[in-house]
């Protein structure tokens, strides 16, 4: 589902040439001039300050190598973790960031409020608006924040008696993690907050610069401490240190930005109303999407049996990987979805939307049908001929649940840019008891193919709703997408489908089939530059790259 977890110039595509106007000289801003203008030339006085294409484009691909870094370090952190500490320390650090997880609902949706209410004040040049937000923002996660740790802290020995009944030998280990967590969570709820302002202001490359360092710092300090037999409470205890460096320097950043930032400010708390209203609606659908994400994974085990759960979950967590991509664009199409959001702006709002449902499809398709057909010689060779058996049709129904999913980010970012988050929050409260119903009907039938088809409704369910809010309310329509790239797409991956098909019933060893495929994926991917991307924007997407690699755009 959207949003789990669940973060416009004449011209506004994904990839386009966007004349902006340069900011205030005193914010400290560079900035961001049109691909096709000459270098001393220079936007109109008045018009709004919008992202360029090629600056989300690198932004998108930023996001997107930061979540494949953590992922490596993860990979090897956790062994290393659970190696060190032990299954049962493990447990409680793993308990520890679970409960900062389902805490984070406390910032009640200010954290998406604030980067819509900024990047609107920012396209209209209204820095002191903009300071407004952000301290009201501030205050209200700090004293949110203070309040649940606070909380934490004192109901820390209910919790470590009754509720996880942690063992005598580990208690006082467990009382100083709470501990921990408690000044976890203002931290984290103010640091959400620094992310949010900075991500309106589009500065990903500082954001997924302190992330890499951050991410590294923290498991690498935990695994350290661990190997040298320190407790799990220092070891929590180091992973909220590094959260503390990075909100310092989010801080730092966004000082430059706004010099005359005063933080914490309890007069003149404007906004605050208008924060809370559009978050409430935020913090429905993070209340709901747990429900949504794990409640298959309950009704395995009541229905069919532990086992069937690892069966499930393996596939379940490997499809929805895929998922890093659509967010990755979505955090940065949120603030210029936002920016664009004025009446004036509603031509290159419908055209950055069209774009971005056509190059995340041009992008996820070919991935989805290649493990929708060679899915399970893939997990054959990871996991085991007889795990790849039993869960071959788990893979192939999600893929289709993951491609509608993934492709939802778009409309889902977009209708809450617009200012109706109430739509998104509507929609997951419509999905629960129908996703209840599915699953209690499926599960005790087919077991885990069953789950993934309920799954798989509520998806592609979700996904409709969502493109039809952006059709309805935000009149965004994606007609130009069928009438122009859907065809060439359709042709493209309807021919890589069929190739994939051959491959898998001439070849007979899975690993050859998997390195054709893999050959025959690439060349798909160089047929859709060639025959679908638009000659006119390839010289733009070649921008968006040297803009990667920090050379000129133009």
């Amino acid at each position: 589902m959207c949003g789990q977890q669940v973060d416009k110039a004449e011209e506004g595509t994904l990839l386009p040439h966007i004349s902006t106007v340069r900011v205030n000289k005193n914010l400290k801003m560079p900035a961001i001039r049109d691909m096709n203008e000459t270098p001393s030339g220079t936007a109109s006085a008045g018009r709004p300050r919008l992202t360029s294409g090629s600056l989300l484009a690198r932004n998108a691909t930023l996001n997107l190598a930061t979540e494949g870094w953590t992922f490596v370090v993860l990979l090897v952190a956790m062994p290393k973790l659970v190696s060190f500490l032990g299954e049962t320390q493990f447990g409680l650090f793993s308990l520890a960031w679970v409960v900062i997880g389902y805490l984070a609902f406390l910032d009640v949706g200010v954290n998406r409020a604030a980067t819509k209410f900024v990047s609107e004040h920012l396209a209209e040049q209204d820095h002191d608006s903009t300071r407004l937000i952000v301290r009201t923002a501030l205050t209200a996660n700090l004293a949110l924040g203070l309040a649940g740790g606070l909380a934490v802290v004192m109901a820390s020995p209910y919790l470590i008696h009754s509720v996880f009944k942690v063992s005598p030998n580990l208690q006082n280990q467990a009382r100083l993690t709470f501990y921990a967590i408690g000044l976890a969570v203002p931290v984290l709820l103010v640091h959400g907050v620094f992310r949010a302002v900075l991500s309106s202001y589009q500065r990903f490359a500082w954001i997924n610069a302190v992330n890499v360092v951050t991410t590294t710092a923290q498991w690498g300090a935990a695994a350290v401490l661990a190997w040298k037999g320190q407790g799990v409470a220092l070891v929590v205890f180091a992973t909220v240190v590094a959260r503390i460096l990075a909100t310092a320097a989010y801080a730092a950043v966004l000082f430059r930005l706004l010099p005359e930032l005063q933080l914490f400010r309890i007069h003149g708390m404007h906004g605050l109303l208008k924060l809370l209203r559009f978050g409430s609606w935020v913090t429905v659908s993070q209340l709901v999407s747990p429900l949504l994400v794990y409640l298959d994974r309950v009704l395995i085990a009541s229905f069919v049996s532990l086992a069937a759960v690892t069966l499930y979950t393996v596939p379940y967590e490997v499809m929805t990987r895929l998922r890093i991509i659509p967010s990755s664009l979505g955090a940065t199409l949120y603030p210029a979805f936002s920016e664009r959001g004025s009446e004036d702006q509603r031509v290159p709002l419908e055209r950055l939307y069209e774009d971005s449902v056509r190059y995340l499809a041009l992008v996820l398709v070919p991935g989805i049908l290649f493990l929708f057909t060679l899915g399970p010689d893939l997990f054959g060779l990871w996991m085991g001929p007889s795990f790849a058996g039993q869960t071959s049709i788990v893979v192939e129904i999600l893929a289709v649940g993951v491609l509608a999913n993934s492709l939802a980010y778009i409309p889902y970012n977009l209708v809450q840019a617009l200012g109706r988050p109430d739509l998104t929050g509507k929609f997951h409260v419509l999905e629960l008891p129908l996703y209840v119903a599915l699953c209690a009907v499926l599960i005790p039938r087919w077991g885990i193919a069953g789950a993934a088809l309920a799954n798989t409704v509520r998806l592609v369910l979700d996904s409709g709703l969502l493109f039809w809010a952006a059709g309805k309310y935000c009149r965004c329509s994606l007609r130009t997408f069928w009438r122009s790239a859907f065809p060439r797409i359709l042709t493209l991956c309807s021919a890589f489908g069929i190739a994939l098909m051959a491959i898998k019933l001439v070849m007979k060893a899975p690993w050859v089939r998997l390195g054709v495929g893999g050959l025959a994926l690439g060349i798909c991917l160089v047929a859709s530059w060639i025959f679908v991307v638009d000659n006119r924007e390839k010289p733009r997407i070649s921008g968006a790259l040297r803009m990667l690699l920090g050379q000129p755009a133009a």
